[in-house]
């Protein structure tokens, strides 16, 4: 609860965020985000969750992240 408050108050204070996350806890705060990224997720969390990007290595998920913010 408390990722997704973080990113909820960066937003009332004119931010956008993007966010990337690896387990069930993650999943509010990254679909509260402009955009949101599984990293390094289970099986499970991917399949249940096809609507969000998934990656496996850094590299793939900066390029994803730099697609967003550039």
């Amino acid at each position: 609860q408390s990722k997704l408050t973080t990113v909820k108050a960066l937003q009332s204070i004119g931010y956008e965020t993007v966010a990337s996350g690896d387990s069930h806890n993650d999943l509010a705060m990254i679909r509260a985000s402009k955009a949101g990224f599984l990293f390094k997720s289970t099986d499970k969390i991917k399949a249940d969750n096809p609507d969000l990007p998934a990656f496996e290595d850094y590299s793939e998920l900066l390029a994803a992240i730099k697609k967003v913010i550039l």
